[in-house]
């Protein structure tokens, strides 16, 4: 279902790469079209004196999975693709394009075990991904550089682009960081790091049937923002969807 031939893949700091056209234009309009309404969302606070992002989420790993799950199935393309990254095809055809990009991750084979044995225990969890419809005020929201947690393999961001209005803001990609700061280098369970203690390498853009992707490590820093809003509606979001692989 994921078309990755059409990608532009980075090494530094930490693999991550762009896939252009990775679904089938009428699939990927219609996701779009199937997007949750902001009432479905619950606002994310950060904890006690840490402003870790400005942000609303909707995602199958709260504690009401009900409302996620019955909200999945009232969709179509949606429901599919869902079900398409729950399957053991898109860990197979993940894996052979790490591989062919010389990233390894063993995602289809361990030292124990063949490959039906690997995906069986992967799959034998309540979720094999972490699936979040996430929105971000265009109105100076943001989420801090953070590397993500420790039981997470691999993240992907896409794009919801619903509204040309949405174009009418700054800094609405996913930002690739280094951290300019020693205690900061070394960060795998995903501490949070200021802004101003992080280098842009580069902003992976905020386009149309585009997914972003990275390989958690130590040092996978990435971030939003602060968005600058420069003439669009208030109440207008940055939509996006983001997934993790779990370990």
């Amino acid at each position: 279902m994921i078309n990755f031939n059409n990608s532009s893949f980075f090494y530094d700091p930490f693999p991550h790469c762009i896939l252009n056209e990775f679904l089938e234009k009428s699939v990927y309009e219609e996701i779009c079209k199937e997007y949750p309404d902001l009432s479905h969302f619950e606002e994310v606070k950060s904890k006690k004196n840490e402003n870790k992002f400005k942000k609303y989420r909707f995602a199958n790993h709260l504690k009401d999975t009900n409302s996620f799950n019955n909200f999945i199935n009232t969709t179509k393309a949606t429901k599919e693709f869902y079900k398409y990254l729950n399957s053991d095809k898109f860990v197979l055809s993940l894996d052979e394009f790490l591989l062919k990009n010389e990233v390894e991750l063993r995602l289809s084979s361990n030292k124990n075990s063949n490959i039906k044995q690997f995906i069986k225990n992967l799959f034998s969890k309540k979720n094999n991904i972490d699936f979040e419809f996430s929105s971000i005020p265009l109105q100076n929201g943001y989420i801090m550089p953070h590397t993500d947690g420790g039981n997470k393999l691999v993240g992907f961001v896409i794009p919801i682009i619903d509204h040309k209005d949405q174009y009418k803001a700054d800094n609405l990609g996913t930002k690739i960081f280094k951290a300019k700061t020693d205690k900061y280098k070394f960060n795998f369970y995903n501490k949070t790091v200021p802004f101003d203690h992080a280098e842009l390498v580069r902003e992976l853009p905020f386009e149309q049937n585009q997914m972003s992707l990275h390989v958690k490590t130590f040092n996978s820093l990435h971030g939003v923002g602060p968005i600058v809003n420069k003439g669009s509606d208030e109440n207008i979001l940055r939509k996006s969807i983001s997934i993790f692989l779990l370990k």
